[in-house]
This record gives C-alpha cells, sequence and structure tokens, in this order.
C-alpha cells in the first residue's frame, strides 16, 4: 500500500480577502482558478464531463498552451483527470483547493494559485553560525557559515506565516540584497544563484502557545501555529534550504487523504 498526502489551505472567507484579478498572478493560475469557479458555479459533480478544449478557450479567452498549463495544474492536484479519446473529467469537488504536498512549491506561487493577496515583509537577512544539529542537517563542515532569512506573510494585516529559512553562505556568494528575498526563496535561488530545488523532506506538527519559538518570534501566542520544518534539497542530492514555517491555523487548513493501492 502507499500512501499519497495532500494539504488542503483553506482560507476562512471573513477574514481574507480573495482578489478576482491579480496582473501580477501567473496566467496559469488565473485559468486554474477562473475553471474552478466556473465548474462551481455550474455544479458540477465528481465524474462529470468538462468542456473541451475549444471551449474553453473560448470561453476564458486564452490560447491552447496556456489553457494546458492550467488544466495541468489541476491535474496534478487530483481535481481534474484525463482520459485520452474521451475528454476530462472532474474528480474532487471544485470548492476543494488541494494541493499535492509531494509537488515542492514555494508559498508565493501556492498563494498566487488560490489568488490570495499575500504581503511578505523581509523581517532580516544575516550570516549566522549555525548550531550544530542544523550544519548536521546541512552537511556543512564546523564554522561554515548560512544566511538566515526571517520573513513574515500577512493578509489584510494579519500575520499568517512566518518563516526562517537556513541557506549554506556558500551557496550565496557576495554581498546580497535583502529585498531578493520579498518573493519566492526558490525562483529567487534558481534565477540569481544557479541552484534548482528538486525535492524537500519534512515534518508537520502543531506548536501550542508555550513553546519557545513562539515567543522568541513574537507571534500571536492566542493562535494556533502549525510548524512545518524541512529540508530542501537539489538535483544532486544535496540540502540546499533548511526551512521552519509557521502557518496559523485558524487561516490555513490542513487535510491529508490517503489512497490505497
Amino acid at each position: 500500500m502507499w500512501v499519497c498526502v495532500w494539504v488542503w489551505i483553506e482560507f476562512i472567507r471573513k477574514k481574507v480577502c480573495v482578489a478576482k484579478k491579480n496582473p501580477t498572478e501567473p496566467l496559469r493560475y488565473q485559468i486554474r482558478r477562473e475553471i474552478i469557479e466556473f465548474l462551481s458555479k455550474n455544479k458540477y459533480a465528481p465524474g462529470d464531463k468538462l468542456p473541451t478544449e475549444q471551449e474553453l478557450m473560448d470561453m476564458l479567452d486564452v490560447g491552447r498552451s496556456s489553457l494546458r498549463e492550467g488544466l495541468h495544474l489541476l491535474e496534478e492536484e487530483r481535481i481534474v483527470r484525463t482520459l485520452h479519446g474521451s475528454g476530462r473529467y472532474l474528480m474532487s469537488p471544485p470548492n476543494e483547493l488541494n494541493i499535492d504536498i509531494t509537488r515542492l512549491v514555494s508559498f508565493t506561487e501556492m498563494f498566487a494559485s488560490f489568488g490570495v493577496d499575500v504581503v511578505t515583509k523581509v523581517i532580516k537577512v544575516r550570516e549566522i553560525v549555525p548550531s550544530v544539529e542544523i550544519a548536521t542537517q546541512l552537511n556543512l563542515k564546523k564554522r561554515e557559515t548560512v544566511v538566515e532569512i526571517e520573513r513574515s506573510r500577512y493578509s489584510e494585516d494579519t500575520l499568517v506565516i512566518h518563516s526562517v529559512d537556513m541557506i549554506p553562505k556558500k551557496i550565496l556568494p557576495g554581498k546580497i540584497d535583502d529585498e531578493i528575498f520579498a518573493g519566492s526563496l526558490l525562483e529567487v535561488l534558481e534565477e540569481w544563484f544557479g541552484v534548482r530545488v528538486d525535492y524537500s523532506l519534512a515534518n508537520i506538527q502543531v506548536v501550542t502557545s508555550d513553546n519557545s519559538e513562539v515567543e522568541k518570534l513574537e507571534l500571536n501566542p492566542d493562535a494556533t501555529w502549525v510548524l512545518l520544518e524541512q529540508i530542501n534539497f537539489d538535483r544532486a542530492g544535496e540540502p540546499v534550504i533548511y526551512s521552519k514555517d509557521y502557518h496559523r491555523g485558524d487561516y490555513i487548513r490542513f487535510q491529508v487523504r490517503r489512497y490505497r493501492d
């Protein structure tokens, strides 16, 4: 038996404003979102056949390649499946916004896929000597340093995710402009430093209000925080990022699906 783990991000409607049109949102995510809205509005049920590619292209006023990119996202998330020679069919109810946790994606890209307007604030970027535990996780030699990046993500002035990432300094040579980390960390590593993150190993746990990290990071002690702690690896299998991401539990909900072979 194999287990496929998914994560469902649910943004509480009364607290988070979902932007209908966002010029900075990649087109494939706009298409994905508009298809979901169409399926929901027209009360599609699992097993129902989607309109043809041509019909969707006409409806959304997009080209075939862009449409297929949006549909591919839905297929990866098991919302839609393709039966060759037959067409595309709905698998999951369209109001369930599922992201396969085995598919590595940045939070910037994840929020964009839901059309959620989130502001990222870079708290600090500094070079430090990591703890022995983190140095071991990153395969660092004694006294090798890391660049520690602390960031907060806000929706409507409410902190929803707080992140602490550590990257070996040898990967980030020269002087670094802190503001480049206001976007996707995965894109920065690939576009600025030629390092492509290929996969990650993660642990998920609930953090209680008496946790020292909650106090240290000045997170709201009255809220429930879900910690995603992970090591990200490049294509050669070398660890390139150690990260701890705290998600506010009343804004972001994780749902696990398990499948039997």
